[in-house]
């Protein structure tokens, strides 16, 4: 990272977790990104809402898309990464612990990617076959015919269910099922994760007033 990118990447960390924070502390990710039908469904409601760029996501609520559809999310205290690709649905749950935020998805089918940019951020992924938890990685998990697939594509990560724990490392894919122990896959993960566009570059513009009122905007990049 240059140090023009680095000025801005710090001058967005300050600015943009005052103006969430300040706004409403309930905030835990923002839509980065949306193609095709995504749909949220806020916690408590009965009905599903079209949703698009810029929309604030609360703990709790739940993204939906449809066939041919992606969302991109970014998390509002690291900048954290999260595409839910098609024909999923996940649960986005977050808890504030200081200037942090504790990360809880929750797949109940379809398939996320997801980039964690610290190593002292903690996530933790929740399917019906197991949970994987993971610190500073970048990984895929599909939720598919009772399976739980998880591919580690950088770090480490713990996958863990009622019959076992297993570590993965970079480049290793493993499965969970109801019934039995984590297992270690082999075999190619194009063959079975959607890795068309990971790492490509997104970029948000956040629009907000200072203290005088002024209204400013800020644009910030991501890879």
């Amino acid at each position: 990272m240059n140090k023009l990118m680095t000025i801005v990447v710090l001058a967005f960390s300050v600015c943009f977790f005052s103006v969430v924070t300040g706004a409403e502390d309930k905030d835990v990710a923002l839509v980065l990104k949306t193609a095709g039908k995504v749909q949220i469904n806020k916690s408590g409601s009965r009905s599903w809402q079209n949703t698009g760029r810029g929309h604030r996501l609360g703990s709790g609520e739940v993204v939906r898309t449809g066939k041919n559809s992606l969302a991109a999310l970014v998390f509002t205290d690291d900048k954290s990464l999260l595409k839910v690709r098609a024909n999923s649905n996940v649960t986005i749950n977050g808890k504030r612990e200081n200037n942090s935020i504790i990360k809880q998805i929750k797949i109940g089918f379809g398939e996320i990617w997801a980039k964690v940019t610290k190593q002292n951020t903690r996530m933790r992924v929740e399917s019906p076959s197991g949970v994987a938890t993971v610190k500073g990685t970048e990984f895929n998990c599909l939720v598919t015919d009772g399976q739980f697939l998880v591919f580690c594509q950088e770090g480490l990560m713990e996958l863990v269910n009622q019959f076992g724990t297993m570590l993965l490392g970079a480049n290793e894919m493993a499965r969970l099922t109801p019934n039995t122990p984590p297992q270690r896959m082999q075999g190619d993960p194009n063959d079975i994760f959607n890795l068309s566009d990971e790492g490509e570059k997104e970029s948000l513009e956040i629009e907000f007033e200072d203290a005088d009122g002024n209204k400013k905007s800020l644009i910030i990049d991501f890879e």
